[in-house]
């Protein structure tokens, strides 16, 4: 079986040092010294004065919200075509998400959606970098026009805009650090900032409200970090570029396996950015379904992804209209395998079987 991802993981050996310092010192949390040496690290890769290290990409996205101090009720833009856990922190903000559709080529929130769904009511955008793919974050910014931008960044740790890292375009932007990235800590998130005030009222709300007083100051939540996840991922985040280019050399390989192959199309990725291809998408025009079940069969595993959010039950009460880029683009798109240590040989397998089963190929 060719698995759709799988972590790469640092010598059990490095790991297991790191392990005897904890468990020698006996600090398992509280932003102990590995949680530091995260934050640090991730600092200097990314060029940015301020990064904070949480326990979930989920719980950095609700905390960053909260640190905008936005009022009730007020009118979120968001992409549809995003993970759940985008929408999930708007509303556990007692904020109002108003769906947006997606450039169909680069699937990211089409910049244009921000300027026609402006109002006096909007509080915020927040777009994700989806699969590692930049938001065309000059656009947006202009287009929402003094309104904060928020990026979820799940996907996007080692991305490039215009030679900027992901991280440093939004006011803020959030990191996951959960088992399918590039940079793991097992569980685990980072949250970067760009304003001093911003930084101080994170270090409130994923500490319960409080820093050294045990008094909250502002309703806050649980989100350290744990010594032995932060040890993880300082390790992991050691190898970023070669993750990245490894991620780089397969979706390299892929377009040259797939380029031309009829009825398959591929995210479009800017020739100024770079993406870390946390996931790598065909978009099928005749359908997808067969290519599917060619690849089941094959063993090899495949993924429908995003389903819009749009469409789920929890969220449909905030569907006031259609989206057809976003709907569309589920309709067609499989991610297939991509993980960095993903053998030459296991991407012509995939590509072989991709081929074999598309629509217009003499063997179909």
């Amino acid at each position: 079986m060719i698995p759709i991802a799988r972590p790469e993981l640092p010598p059990l050996e490095r790991y297991v040092e790191l392990l005897r310092d904890v468990w020698d010192s006996r600090m398992l949390s509280n932003f102990g010294p590995y949680a530091r040496r995260l934050e640090a690290g991730a600092a200097r890769y990314l060029d940015a004065a301020g990064v904070r290290a949480v326990a979930s990409g989920d719980l950095g996205l609700v905390i960053a919200l909260a640190a905008l101090e936005l009022p009730a009720g007020g009118e979120v833009i968001v992409p549809s075509f995003t993970f759940n856990s985008t929408v999930n922190a708007i509303l556990w903000n007692g904020l109002t998400p108003v769906f947006a559709d997606i450039h169909p080529e680069r699937l990211t929130l089409d910049a244009e959606e921000v300027t026609r769904l402006r109002s006096p009511r909007t509080a915020a955008v927040v777009a994700t970098h989806v699969f590692g793919n930049p938001c065309d974050h000059d656009a947006i910014r202009a287009a929402a026009e003094g309104t904060p931008v928020v990026y979820d960044a799940a996907h996007a740790f080692g991305s490039l805009y215009r030679g900027r890292h992901a991280g440093t375009l939004g006011d803020l932007e959030v990191f996951s650090l959960s088992g399918t990235k590039l940079v793991t800590s097992a569980e685990g998130g980072l949250v970067v900032a760009r304003e001093d005030a911003l930084l101080r009222r994170l270090d409130y709300l994923r500490a319960y409200g409080f820093q050294d007083d045990y008094e909250s100051h502002m309703v806050g939540i649980n989100a350290k970090i744990s010594e032995l996840n932060a040890a993880l991922g300082a390790l992991t985040l050691e190898t970023v570029e070669d993750a990245v280019a490894r991620r780089q050399a397969i979706a390299a390989r892929y377009h040259a396996e797939l380029g031309g192959t009829p009825g398959l199309a591929f995210q479009v990725v800017d020739g100024r950015d770079r993406s870390t291809y946390k996931d790598f998408a065909i978009l099928c025009a005749g359908g997808r379904e067969g290519i599917e079940a060619r690849l089941a069969a094959a063993g090899i595993q495949t993924k429908r992804y995003f389903r819009p959010t749009h469409t789920m039950r929890a969220y449909r009460r905030w569907a006031t209209r259609p989206l057809p880029r976003t709907e569309d683009v589920y309709r067609r798109i499989l991610c297939l395998p991509i993980f960095n240590e993903m053998r030459d040989a296991q991407v012509d397998e995939v590509a072989r079987a991709v081929r074999t089963a598309a629509p217009d190929h003499p063997g179909a």
